[in-house]
């Protein structure tokens, strides 16, 4: 086990098991002897470092016999720990620190069958798999770095295991690390290294890598960014040597030969004088190297940190922070960077991996191990970075870049050298190689940037990668924008959803029975052939544009009942969009960008537009002025029948003023009609007409007229032609009126409610001016017995209500008249009926008819 070392000079140094990469089929290490014991409760630990990993990377096998392969055995796969005991498995989702020294410990207690998984000493996973049935037999074969198909064979290059082992225990009989040597058979790539104990023990994840490639101080700031760590600062002195040592051999290079100065360091003091912080955090530098002079000398003037070389071996200095300036660079990590390569060549079962680590040098400059079977490195042969695979032979890709310090980190177009993804040699493919995660978007220079910043109007990427390439809709392979989709639902039609927004009635003309409206028309439906990328919840940004539009379906509306032949269209101004309903996927990593995948199953493509239309309307004009018309528009769905698709009624509004020139906007409401064999949906609006107007400019001058009319009761009973002059020219007036206002209103067959009320008014002033002919013409002739009333009854009505007139008008010293003859008495008689007559008449109608007026203004919007 690993002890904290002391400090003292004795180098510890520790054997390992070394399995080469690649490593064939037949590399393996099998125990000789002693043979294997019988095993039932039992512990077993090792130091493991994986240089790849294997589909299975079986690290240990057991088999007693050809059918009994899996009596124990060990698997540390992508992201899981697999162990077998007598075939019953047990799994976790452990994951293996790749290219690191790692403490693995396995406890299985026979008796009850808990198990517990130990990693770097602490408790990782445990549970129970049941009592096995007997112990684990002895006398099998016993391989390290290959699982065994059949008793001691059947090694397959998959299952294989590629990296170091060492201080493989299994208690209670345990192997000292001197005799481990004797005691395994080796074959194969298979061979024996040498560490160092305190670094296999070590627990410190810090690594550094050497750039041996001229950078400005931009430049080597971002270059360390995007492999996911930053320009190193030493953290001691013996960490500062170590970086000398590795870096002076390129000094003169690094510094082109113009001084000392060759390496950058990541800090800075321009905030504050010899007070040295990191470049990305702004945090101070815990420890300063050994400076050249006294220190730091520039003053403000100088505020970037460099190693010097030559006559000052690992010293400090500060310079001026020029972009003319080009140095080397190290980066730091505190632990080991993924980077992940995506694109066409990334297709399943390719012999390029995904996922790489950076490692030793190849070609002079840092090399790049894939986790499985490929590497990428600088191939000084051709001059370009290469991409090539362990396992196939003459799978390779090129990237030359234009400058030889340039890395491939980012976008590039990358050149097959063999059949790749079914693409043959020579085909030009587009890589992404970088540290972003599936919730990131990698800029063409290999910044990481969150996806959901990605085609959001709004510049992220330095080199505006960002809102380049922004299509949100993918059509699958054989789609035909002249079949619809198929329905969600089996068995059920496709549902296009209806939305109408009535913006505005610009024009509505009772003469014509007609009417104009501005509104926007909006149809949702799902296609479930098709996927989506990057939805925004601010569905404005995932409108789709110009070719994408053109090569989707979309529904079809006849606007049935609207003048002229219209159909929903897709002219200017209209738009399609794609509303974010459901969850997304990660992108597969055959896609060379990062990107969300939405289901079109989902989620629904909206199309909206605006339209001016003209519609008839059967007014229906009986109540006027006090009446309300229900206008339709029609909507039919001609692209299919019926039992196809339909169009279901969701939401109607309206957002213009309620109160137009001559009507108020009641509510609207759709509903589905039976229209043929298309489906159909009616939009109803309730235009309920404003009727101040008419009371002020109709109703309240005809009932004006009425009362002078009536006034003329009130004149003198010797005054005949004034009271017939006042009274025809009320009439003349109203006659005037009335066909002013019939002009102004549609020519219907059947009487409106403002006609009943002209006509009344004529009727009720031609009655007055009948009863000032009556009166007048009563002054002469003697009223017959009326078997009703008789005159004597009524002269002495009359003559009761003369007295009282008169003593009113004595007190107030008016002058009065009194009917001194038998024809006055008549006339004033007829005066006197007329007076009350004709307000009865008057309140009796307009009882009748508001009553009515209001009745129908109550019912109105229902």
């Amino acid at each position: 086990m690993c002890r904290p070392a002391l400090k003292v000079a004795v180098v510890m140094m520790v054997r390992i098991i070394f399995a080469q990469d690649p490593q064939p089929a037949f590399s393996y290490a099998r125990l000789a002897a002693p043979p294997f014991p019988v095993l039932a409760s039992f512990t077993t630990c090792y130091w493991l470092r994986l240089t790849r990993f294997r589909e299975e990377s079986t690290l240990m096998s057991y088999a007693v016999s050809d059918d009994r392969d899996n009596e124990l055995r060990m698997d540390h796969r992508v992201g899981e720990y697999k162990v077998s005991l007598k075939s019953i498995w047990v799994e976790t989702s452990l994951e293996t620190p790749f290219r690191m020294w790692t403490h693995f410990c396995f406890t299985f207690q026979h008796r009850s069958g808990d198990w517990v998984i130990f990693v770097n000493g602490e408790s990782r996973s445990e549970g129970n798999i049941g009592r096995l049935s007997g112990n684990i037999d002895p006398e099998g074969a016993y391989v390290i770095g290959q699982e065994q198909d059949q008793f001691g064979g059947g090694f397959q290059r998959d299952q294989s295991f590629s990296g170091e082992i060492t201080q493989l225990n299994f208690w209670s009989s345990v192997l000292s690390p001197l005799t481990i040597s004797k005691r395994w058979n080796i074959s194969g790539e298979v061979a024996w290294k040498v560490w160092q104990k305190e670094d296999i023990c070590s627990r410190q994840r810090r690594r550094v890598t050497f750039f041996p490639d001229r950078f400005s101080l931009k430049a080597s700031l971002h270059l360390c960014k995007v492999v996911g760590g930053r320009v190193m600062v030493p953290l001691d002195n013996q960490e500062n040597m170590r970086l000398y040592e590795r870096s002076q051999g390129r000094a003169i290079y690094c510094s082109k030969g113009q001084g000392s100065s060759y390496l950058w360091m990541g800090a800075t003091d321009s905030q504050q004088e010899r007070l040295w912080e990191y470049w990305e955090t702004s945090e101070p530098v815990s420890w300063e190297g050994p400076w050249r002079g006294s220190g730091p000398n520039g003053g403000t003037a100088e505020n970037c940190l460099v190693m010097l070389s030559g006559t000052f071996p690992s010293q400090w200095s500060d310079i001026a922070c020029l972009d003319s300036y080009e140095f080397c660079v190290p980066c730091e990590f505190p632990q080991l960077s993924t980077l992940y390569l995506k694109g066409p060549a990334v297709c399943p079962n390719s012999p390029f991996n995904q996922e790489y680590v950076l490692g030793n040098e190849e070609g002079g400059r840092p090399a790049l191990h894939g986790f499985f079977h490929s590497d990428i490195y600088w191939d000084t042969a051709n001059k370009s970075w290469a991409i090539r695979s362990r396992k196939v032979e003459g799978a390779t890709a090129l990237w030359q870049p234009l400058r030889e310090g340039n890395y491939p980190f980012g976008t590039k177009t990358w050149k097959l050298a063999g059949e790749v993804c079914n693409m043959l040699p020579g085909t030009l493919v587009n890589l992404t190689l970088s540290i972003c995660r599936s919730d990131q978007f990698t800029c063409s220079d290999g910044t990481c940037i969150p996806l959901g910043n990605r085609c959001d109007l709004r510049i992220d990427c330095g080199d505006q990668s960002d809102e380049a390439q922004c299509s949100v809709v993918q059509l699958p392979k054989g789609y035909r924008n002249t079949i619809p989709p198929p329905p969600t639902k089996e068995g059920s039609p496709l549902q296009i959803l209806f939305y109408i927004n009535i913006i505005a009635f610009p024009s509505i003309v009772t003469q014509d029975l007609t009417y104009v409206s501005t509104m926007s028309l909006s149809l949702r439906w799902k296609d479930v052939r098709l996927s989506y990328l990057n939805l925004k919840d601010d569905r404005t940004l995932n409108l789709l544009f110009g070719e994408a539009v053109e090569s989707i379906w979309t529904p079809r509306v006849f606007f049935s009942n609207a003048q002229g032949n219209i159909f929903t269209n897709l002219d200017q101004g209209a738009r399609v969009e794609v509303v974010r309903q459901g969850s997304s996927q990660p992108a597969p990593p055959h896609l060379t960008h990062e990107m969300n995948i939405f289901s079109g199953l989902e989620n629904s493509l909206e199309t909206s537009q605006l339209y001016t239309l003209t519609y008839t309307c059967d007014f229906n004009l009986i109540m006027f002025p006090f009446d309300a018309q229900v206008c339709f528009l029609r909507f039919t769905l001609v692209s299919a029948a019926a039992t196809y698709m339909q169009l279901v009624p969701t939401a109607a509004n309206y957002s213009g003023p309620p109160a137009l020139i001559e009507y108020t906007i009641g509510r609207l409401d759709m509903e589905r009609v039976s229209d043929g064999e298309f489906s159909t949906v009616q939009v109803n609006v309730r235009f309920i007409r404003r009727y101040g107007f008419y009371l002020l400019t109709l109703y309240i001058p005809t009932t004006l007229l009425m009362v002078i009319a009536y006034a003329t009761f009130f004149f003198k009973i010797d005054d005949f032609n004034s009271r017939i002059v006042v009274a025809l020219t009320a009439l003349l007036v109203l006659a005037s009126l009335f066909t002013q206002t019939s002009n102004s209103l549609p020519k219907t067959s059947y009487f409106k409610l403002v006609d009943i009320w002209l006509f009344f008014s004529i009727v009720i002033i031609f009655v007055v001016v009948m009863l000032q002919t009556l009166i007048d013409f009563a002054g002469g002739m003697q009223f017959p017995r009326c078997p009703f009333i008789s005159s004597s009854s009524i002269l002495s009505s009359s003559s009761s209500i003369v007295q009282v007139i008169s003593k009113d008008a004595e007190a107030q010293e008016i002058p009065t008249f009194a009917p001194t003859t038998p024809e006055k008495k008549n006339n004033m008689t007829i005066m006197i009926f007329s007076r009350i007559l004709v307000p009865i008449i008057f309140l009796i109608f307009n009882l009748a008819y508001w009553g009515s007026a209001l009745t129908h203004l109550a019912k109105l919007d229902t």
